[in-house]
């Protein structure tokens, strides 16, 4: 499968270089023909944000292929992948972004730090990208992961149960919760006393324990309560 890979850029990298620049690094790893554009080779870890399983799958294809069926959850992600790869060959120059955020095949958010690299000959040419990313999901805020659902998902209804799915709890709601209550759920699992949920969220207590009780209504068992969901939230990456 490498060979086949290496073959694109007519045997300039060899296999045993591809095998050492996707393999053995840590995270997500990608090589893409300077040339073409054409994915060379692929690690299992960035596969997976394809809803892939197999390299054969993706290699030979560009991020234009790609885009064809990533295209609902990618928005414009191929247009800034095109440029930065770019950027890359015009400049022979890494092109580092801290963090970048975009849906996977499964639609759910996938923050990451992503770096390209050139890979040049010895004529001084590049004929490789390496594209690396390391996952960040897990490290975002869980207000600021559900900004992101709602960035990206201009139904309300969808975003909330997108975010709720997400964060693992999607399966204790009977009815989903509103906006208004999500943000209570949210607030309430980062300071748990009610004083200074209803002090961050702007609105009184009685306020408050109306969400949490509406909350509460639209669960699926009556054995489940308020504790119990709160401990369950937790950002999946």
């Amino acid at each position: 499968m490498i060979l086949s890979g290496a073959t694109i850029i007519e045997n300039t990298i060899s296999s045993a270089l591809v095998e050492m620049l996707i393999h053995n690094m840590r995270g997500h790893t990608i090589l893409k023909d300077a040339k073409t554009g054409k994915c060379l080779d692929i690690n299992a870890a960035h596969l997976e944000v394809y809803g892939l399983k197999h390299a054969h799958e993706l290699i030979g294809s560009t991020v234009w292929d790609v885009n064809n069926f990533m295209n609902k959850m990618w928005l414009d992600n191929a247009q800034q992948v095109a440029k930065f790869d770019e950027e890359v060959l015009s400049t022979a120059q890494p092109v580092i972004k801290p963090c970048r955020v975009w849906l996977n095949s499964q639609g759910m958010v996938w923050a990451h730090h992503m770096a390209k690299y050139p890979v040049i000959n010895n004529d001084n040419k590049v004929i490789a990208i390496l594209g690396t990313s390391e996952d960040l999901t897990v490290t975002l805020e869980l207000e600021k992961l559900y900004q992101y659902y709602r960035y990206f998902y201009k139904n309300q209804k969808i975003a909330i149960a997108k975010f709720l799915q997400h964060v693992g709890i999607l399966d204790y709601f009977e009815t989903l919760p509103t906006h208004a209550e999500l943000r209570v759920l949210i607030t309430k699992k980062r300071f748990i006393q009610n004083k200074l949920v209803a002090f961050h969220l702007n609105i009184t207590e009685g306020t408050l324990e109306s969400h949490i009780n509406r909350i509460i209504n639209k669960l699926k068992f009556n054995s489940f309560n308020l504790n119990s969901i709160l401990l369950e939230i937790n950002i999946r990456s």
